[in-house]
């Protein structure tokens, strides 16, 4: 095997190790709502264990670890279950997300969800593909759109912006969905299956390998507010296909404005 197949192939391992776990421990992280298991760190150790000797000149950024600044040279973006507390409560909506990157940009994604056995993988300027096969966003524009919804439920300031948001959004669009895991759902708009996808702050880990997925299959992905996205830290992200991008970001920019000018949003700083 090549070393991208014995990186698919050690992501799917983790994916047994993932679904291996019977007695979960649940602790909190210190925020509503975020949560850790044992199982996010025996994966996390799995996946860095064996991708640092397929890439020894890697270094890892992870959500179950303290984190080095993103870098020019090759580094690892990891979430190793998405969706933590689907995972716990056994919704079977979690996958395992790594992305690579290089020059601080996603050059290569691995997204898997091993509930379903879907290795969603992209590299940077050869497409994207799901168990092979290639995959592309739909053509659907903005008043058709199933948008994902992102909560940024473990920030209690941004409750009343992503409030907001839906409520200013709704009457533009078809509906909202949410499953809980962000690189689930930017799997869904890589295929076609959901156009659009926001959150007010999303972390690198979530958006890094889904980023180069939707990008490769068609897509946009950026900052909400302007520019590209960036995986240095938390952004507020938006994600969809070229029908829709312009316009949610339009929609989302002016519900930001209206939020940020009333009196008690004024002093906080929340990007």
């Amino acid at each position: 095997m090549n070393t991208e197949e014995r990186t698919e192939h050690l992501i799917r391992e983790a994916g047994e190790l993932m679904l291996g776990f019977r007695r979960l421990e649940v602790t909190s992280k210190g925020r509503h709502g975020d949560y850790v298991t044992q199982a996010d760190k025996a994966v996390q150790e799995m996946l860095m264990s064996g991708l640092s000797a397929l890439y020894p000149e890697a270094c890892f950024i992870a959500e179950e670890k303290e984190n080095v600044t993103l870098s020019d040279g090759l580094t690892f973006v990891i979430d190793p279950i998405d969706g933590t507390t689907n995972f716990f409560r056994h919704r079977e909506s979690s996958v395992i997300s790594v992305g690579l990157t290089e020059g601080k940009r996603p050059v290569e994604g691995w997204i898997y969800n091993p509930y379903r056995g879907e290795m969603f993988h992209a590299a940077l300027g050869q497409g994207a593909f799901l168990n092979g096969e290639e995959i592309h966003v739909s053509d659907v524009p903005t008043g058709n759109a199933l948008v994902y919804l992102g909560t940024a439920s473990y920030y209690e300031e941004l409750m009343g912006l992503t409030g907001l948001s839906a409520l200013r959004l709704l009457p533009h669009i078809a509906d909202f969905r949410r499953t809980g895991s962000c690189a689930l759902e930017l799997c869904d708009i890589a295929r076609g299956r959901a156009e659009a996808l926001f959150e007010w702050r999303l972390q690198p880990w979530d958006t890094c390998a889904g980023t180069l997925l939707v990008e490769e299959a068609g897509g946009r992905c950026g900052h909400i507010l302007e520019g590209e996205a960036t995986f240095a830290g938390p952004i507020p992200f938006l994600a969809a296909n070229q029908a829709v991008f312009d316009e949610m970001r339009a929609l989302l920019k002016s519900v930001y404005e209206e939020w940020s000018a009333q009196p008690w949003n004024q002093q906080k700083k929340v990007f």
